[in-house]
């Protein structure tokens, strides 16, 4: 027998490669199921369970099989029936959420003129309020010696002829 050439070989390797690689898929899949599964349920639990199934199918053969045939025909129309009423929960979930959305949306065009014009009516007023507050001050300063005689200037007057609030001895007598 002859040596392979090396065409051969590497159309070997190839292959070797080709199946090689599902393979590997196929073991990483399988080994994080069983990993996943081991979290899940943990394999002294899985064992102690399929114990107990094995034990009801030999002692209970007839009701294990009836129970066995009822849960390989109900598991497709209940896994049916439950995706259908999870997607159903899912689209008004959805439904529910756009129909809020729209609803504050249209509710959004009469807020925001309503909030331009009621700002700008508080800008108005404070706008008139700050500017009458800077006249009459203004005014007060201009106003006859006389005028503010009669007025109470916030100082009260102390016994001993001193005012209150007067700095370092400063009086201003009148």
């Amino acid at each position: 027998m002859s040596e392979p050439t090396t065409s051969q070989s590497t159309a070997s390797d190839a292959s070797k490669t080709n199946n090689s690689r599902p393979h590997a898929l196929l073991s990483t899949a399988y080994s994080y199921a069983q990993t996943s599964l081991d979290a899940a349920i943990p394999p002294s639990t899985r064992q102690r369970a399929y114990n107990r199934l094995s034990t009801f199918a030999s002692n209970q053969p007839i009701l294990f099989s009836f129970s066995a045939f009822q849960l390989l025909f109900s598991l497709l129309p209940l896994t049916l029936f439950l995706s259908f009423a999870l997607s159903a929960f899912l689209l008004a979930l959805s439904a529910a959420f756009a129909f809020a959305l729209f609803w504050i949306g249209v509710a959004s065009l009469f807020l925001v003129p309503t909030l331009f014009i009621t700002s700008s009516f508080a800008a108005l007023c404070w706008g008139a309020s700050a500017g009458g507050f800077v006249l009459v001050r203004k005014l007060y300063h201009y106003a006859p010696a006389g005028s503010h005689q009669g007025k109470s200037s916030g100082v009260k007057t102390l016994p001993g002829g001193t005012e209150d609030g007067a700095v370092n001895g400063d009086h201003d007598k009148q």
